[in-house]
Formats: structure tokens, sequence, C-alpha cells
């Protein structure tokens, strides 16, 4: 397996890992648009050049507090079939390593409350539940 940046013929490809996973998600014409330059880095694993998980992380480069920059995660997803071979647990850490070395300060991300194998991944790599509330406004 290998992990590497999401490439943009690969678009229609991340879109049925995230579709599978998750239920559902935008459509296509909102994936094509998807362009590093804008701060997003999509982080895929292949296994015989065919997406098994991915990550996204996006920067979050305020001044405000000591634990920025940050990066934020979403989209963690592996495929069905894959699941319970560490592939999420080495994205992961590939993605908390290039942060170090990249010189953020925190990474952040949000995950269902009924999620509990997710909790139980991101508490082995470290990350600690936060004493906030999650608040959306759909407009």
């Amino acid at each position: 397996m290998k992990i590497e940046l999401l490439r943009a013929e690969e678009i229609e490809l991340y879109k049925d890992l995230i579709d599978k996973v998750f239920g559902v998600s935008n459509c296509i014409e909102k994936y094509k648009e998807y362009r590093e330059d804008k701060g997003y880095r999509i982080f895929v694993v292949k296994e015989d050049d065919q997406i098994v998980g991915s990550a996204t992380q996006y920067p979050i480069d305020l001044f405000t507090f000591d634990f920025q920059p940050s990066l934020m995660i979403f989209n963690v997803a592996v495929k069905e079939s894959h699941r319970k071979q560490n592939i999420a647990k080495r994205l992961l850490e590939y993605i908390i390593e290039n942060a170090k070395m990249e010189g953020y300060n925190s990474i952040s991300l949000t995950c269902l409350d009924t999620a509990f194998a997710a909790h139980k991944l991101y508490e082995s790599l470290g990350f600690e539940k936060a004493d906030s509330i999650k608040y959306n406004l759909i407009i």
C-alpha cells in the first residue's frame, strides 16, 4: 500500500469511495473544482492502483491562539472491504508526521458521537476529546 496526494484524474475514483463510505456526497462537478491551491490536500491510500482509503486536510493558519497554525482533518474513509487493516491509522500517522515537519502546532477533526471505532482510532493516535460543542448552520 502507498500513500500519496490525490491526482486530478482520480477525482471520480475518490468520489466513488466517499459515496460508498458515507452514503452520499456532492455532485462530480464540485469534486472537479478541487484544487490543491485552495489549501485542501486529499491523501489517498492505494492498493494495486485502486483508492482504498483517504483523508482530507485543510490548514487554519490564524494567529489568534498558540495552537495555530492548525490542520483540520475530515473525510477519513476506508473501503469496507479494507477495514481492520490499519489503513486509516497509517494514513493519519503519515499526515501527523507531515504536519510536524511543516510546522503545524495542532490537528483537529470532527467525528460523530456514535462512531465508536473512529473514536478508538483517534484516541490511539493521541487525539483527545475537546470540551466544545459543534454548531452547524446550513444556509
